[in-house]
């Protein structure tokens, strides 16, 4: 093989190195991040990923700047909170900011990302060196050794990137010598490994798509006046599970990836079915409104029907029948108010409308 493991495990100190002295503050050509909100979990544009690449210069920040505020960013931003003597909130404000000097990023992509990828990328080579060293010889073993040449070549261009100063493509180049590296592996693992890393990475869009369509229906329901706090609570439990599916799926952990994938889709439904009790609770308080208001109606009705029915009979009419029917009237709104009682408010409406149908009934009679 064209590099060997020593060669590249040095070249990763090198870097390392290197990389140390990229993170020292420097003032010249510094990029200033402007922030005029508050910053937080579901946060996302061109302030949060400066803030990301400020973070990751200041050594709180781990991963490519990604421009959304998730979980690891709020943890980096804790992290910068407790070293500045700050409450622990997770939240960044731009008011938070006035007791420190000015955030002036010095940064040119993110230097400290692109050196935890070469060695993600260098640890992947090394476990990819060994499969294969162990593989017996053959169209298996073969591929994978392409795959191994394909992933050196990326982690050259990778460290090449890094020298020039260019941390995203770095970054870019580190994930393409990790992916080749893993998909060595796969090849004289055998196919039951590839298949479970596609089902854990289906698992994942999977869970990634039905959180953003439950954040769509979350979004909805705030916007209805609905409470969304609890909701919000499984959609934050449902994203953390995402990233621990990410994280097991980049250790090659396929099963552990699916079983995050899978909670958080149950995080998901959980949030989902708080809208969908929320609002059957705004359509059971309408329900008893609407009863109670029938059965108070029909009742003013039976009233006003009686007083009639009264002047009827002072008058000498025949009101037998009427009266009748304004008994029944009242037995149907004694049910009726028995179904309210048991918050059977349909029925109890039914009942209602029932007693009301009596009541013009006997005023016909008259």
């Amino acid at each position: 093989m064209a590099i060997t493991k020593n060669s590249l495990v040095l070249a990763a100190v090198g870097i390392l190195m290197l990389g140390a002295a990229v993170l020292v503050p420097a003032s010249a050509g510094a990029q200033s991040c402007t922030f005029t909100r508050n910053l937080a979990v579901g946060s996302s544009g061109s302030d949060v990923y400066c803030l990301q690449n400020w973070l990751a210069a200041q050594g709180y920040f781990y991963v490519g700047a990604t421009g959304y505020y998730g979980p690891v960013t709020q943890q980096a931003v804790i992290r910068w909170q407790i070293a500045n003597g700050m409450a622990a909130t997770g939240v960044f404000t731009p008011a938070g900011t006035r007791q420190l000097p000015p955030l002036a990023a010095t940064y040119s992509g993110n230097a400290s990302g692109a050196v935890n990828a070469i060695e993600d990328a260098v640890d992947a080579l090394e476990e990819a060196w060994d499969e294969v060293d162990d593989a017996k010889k053959g169209s298996d073993r073969d591929d994978a050794e392409d795959l191994i040449r394909d992933a050196q070549q990326s982690l050259v261009e990778a460290m090449k990137a890094f020298v020039a100063g260019d941390y995203n493509r770095a970054i870019d180049h580190s994930k393409d010598a990790q992916n080749a590296a893993e998909d060595a592996i796969d090849e004289v693992d055998g196919d039951s490994s590839k298949g479970d890393k596609d089902d854990a990475k289906d698992a994942i869009k999977d869970a990634k798509d039905a959180l953003d369509d439950a954040r769509d229906e979350v979004e909805d329901a705030d916007d209805d006046g609905d409470d969304i706090g609890d909701a919000e609570d499984f959609l934050n439990d449902a994203e953390n599970a995402i990233d621990d599916a990410e994280d097991a799926y980049d250790d090659r952990d396929y099963d552990d990836a699916i079983d995050f994938a899978n909670d958080a889709e149950d995080a998901i439904d959980e949030a989902l079915d708080e809208i969908d009790e929320d609002n059957d609770n705004d359509n059971n308080d309408s329900d008893e409104e609407d009863a109670w208001d029938a059965l108070n109606d029909a009742e003013d009705a039976v009233d006003d029907a009686w007083d009639e029915v009264d002047d009827a009979w002072k008058d000498g009419e025949d009101t037998d029948d009427a009266e009748d029917l304004l008994n029944d009237a009242e037995d149907e709104l004694d049910e009726g108010w028995d179904a309210y009682e048991d918050e059977d408010y349909d029925e109890a409406i039914d009942h209602a409308e029932e007693a009301e149908r009596l009541i013009d009934d006997a005023l016909d009679e008259l």
